[in-house]
Parts: structure tokens; C-alpha cells; sequence
């Protein structure tokens, strides 16, 4: 297990997850990476490491590079208590596409979950995306491994079998949520809402690979 924190996962199976990282989110934003996990892809994102040297938009399009796949949640793109817009999760979406569409090889393969909270908010501030396809999660984290679920599995190779539906999903995280508890004090870990983003992806692992064991 110990590995997987630190190992470099192949761009095909790596998802770049876009979206804010504060407490009011984090149950969609756990959702999110729980999904993914479960799925069998990797997330990354801001939180994935701190060095305060390196200069964030490089640190974010490097990471844009390394996967060929991106989850951008817009649903924060509002005016702050001091009336200023946040900008971050839609220039992050831009780095995306433009790789995309400018990139050559791998990354014109790129591949892109937009989500929002309600449906077409984002006219009004970024109408340029008003042709794709926005999904709706409503701030609810059942709705959210919905929409991810969904996503990875109708792009996975047609040779693959689906993915578990999403409410298998929703009912293995209501699982994870009620056990992890017990593997958290084995570990001489945090409680799961004080967890820090590395430690969780670390328990949301050991998890699976417990269940996985307990199933065979």
C-alpha cells in the first residue's frame, strides 16, 4: 500500500480532479475520489502535494499533462464575500481543453466531466462552454459517483465489462464511510473527517484491498 502513495500511475489511468478544496465541498470532492478509486483509476489534483517553491499553475498544468482524463467541477464560480469571482476551476478547465486542442499524441485524447451544481448556471459567466455537455451533480455526493461512475465507465474500452452501477457504488461508500473507522485507529490514523487528502486516498486503498480480501 505504501507504494501507491508514491508511485507514478500511467496517464490512461490517471484523473485530474478540478475543484474546490474546502470543508463545504469535501463531501462532494470525497465522492469524487472515492469513485475514482473504486473504479480503478487514480486521482490527482492540487492537494496531491505542498511545496511551497514551486509555482501553482505549473505545478497544475503539469498534472494536466499526466492525465488523460479531467473532472472540473464550475459550481463555485461565484463572487466571494468581498465581491471577487473565483477563477481557478475554469482557468484549470481552459488548461484542459487546450491541451486538447492544441497538444499532439496522447493528449488529443483527453477526456472531460464537467459538472456543475444546478443546470446552466455557467451561462451567465462562461458561455463559451454552453456546447458541451454539462453534467448536474446538485451538490448531492450520492448524484456525483452518479455522473463520475457514468462517465469512466461509457468511456472504458469496449472490451472491458462495465463498471458496478452506481448505486452498487453509493452503497460501497456508505460501507467505506460506516468500517473505515476501525482500520483508521489500527493505522494510528486521524478520525476520517480530519484525515488530510493523503491519508485519505490511503484509506480509501486500504479499504478496497481489505474488502477485496474478505470477499475471496
Amino acid at each position: 500500500m505504501a507504494n501507491q502513495r508514491t508511485a507514478k500511475q500511467p496517464a490512461s489511468k490517471a484523473v485530474f480532479v478540478n475543484c474546490p478544496f474546502d470543508d463545504g465541498f469535501k463531501p462532494i470532492f470525497r465522492a469524487i475520489v472515492f469513485t475514482i478509486l473504486s473504479s480503478g483509476y487514480h486521482p490527482r489534483c492540487a492537494l496531491d502535494a505542498t511545496d511551497g517553491a514551486e509555482v501553482r499553475v505549473s505545478k497544475i498544468a503539469k498534472m494536466i499533462g499526466e492525465c488523460d482524463w479531467g473532472i472540473h467541477d464550475l459550481s463555485r464560480v461565484e463572487v466571494d464575500p468581498a465581491g471577487v469571482p473565483r477563477f481557478n476551476m475554469p482557468m484549470e478547465l481552459g488548461i484542459h481543453l487546450g491541451a486538447r486542442l492544441f497538444g499532439t499524441g496522447r493528449h488529443k485524447r483527453k477526456r472531460a466531466l464537467i459538472l456543475e451544481a444546478q443546470p446552466h448556471r455557467y451561462d451567465a459567466a462562461l458561455s463559451d462552454i454552453s456546447g458541451q455537455d454539462i453534467e448536474v451533480h446538485a451538490n448531492d455526493p450520492a448524484e456525483a459517483i452518479r455522473r463520475v461512475r457514468n462517465w469512466l465507465s461509457e468511456h472504458r474500452n469496449p472490451i472491458e465489462p462495465p463498471l458496478p452501477g452506481a448505486a452498487a457504488m453509493l452503497s460501497d461508500y456508505r460501507q467505506f464511510q460506516t468500517e473505515i473507522g476501525a482500520l483508521l485507529a489500527a493505522r494510528r490514523l486521524d478520525t476520517l473527517d480530519e484525515l488530510p487528502h493523503s491519508d485519505f486516498l490511503f484509506a480509501v486503498r486500504d479499504w478496497i484491498t481489505t474488502r477485496a480480501k474478505a470477499l475471496t
